[in-house]
């Protein structure tokens, strides 16, 4: 499953929005409304929750300034990674999402949606916060 996300413009400098994109506690008010959050206690990944969907981790794999965060699932058990594309638009930026998920078809059938429409709604919830 692939999912990239349209460009976000943002007034930040790119240095600052990834600085920004960057402390995971920032996430939990980019999170769609009803989505429990929490971040891990190591400050490395974070963890959400929609309603009717299970947790899903996100663990920091790596960081590149100014350019991306990369991050992947936090287990064995579902290979998936989020990254967050970060360019210069000359004093300002934009950033963007690509997600990819190597599901088996099952579980692709029953996530697909799911993770399109968070995704989608974490790229609005970006549009208006960043």
């Amino acid at each position: 499953m692939k999912f990239e996300s349209e460009k976000i413009p943002s007034h930040k400098s790119q240095k600052e929005l990834f600085d920004f994109l960057s402390d995971l506690r920032n996430y939990e008010n980019l999170m769609p409304e009803n989505t429990e959050f929490s971040l891990h206690e190591s400050g490395e990944g974070f963890a959400f929750q929609l309603k009717g969907m299970p947790k899903v981790g996100l663990k920091l794999r790596e960081k590149q300034e100014p350019d991306f965060i990369l991050f992947e699932s936090p287990t064995n058990n579902l290979n998936y990674r989020m990254k967050v594309n970060i360019e210069s638009t000359g004093g300002n930026s934009q950033a963007y999402i690509d997600f990819i998920g190597e599901f088996n078809p099952m579980i692709e059938m029953m996530a697909k949606k799911p993770l399109t429409n968070f995704l989608e709604q974490l790229t609005a919830e970006m549009k208006e916060n960043i």
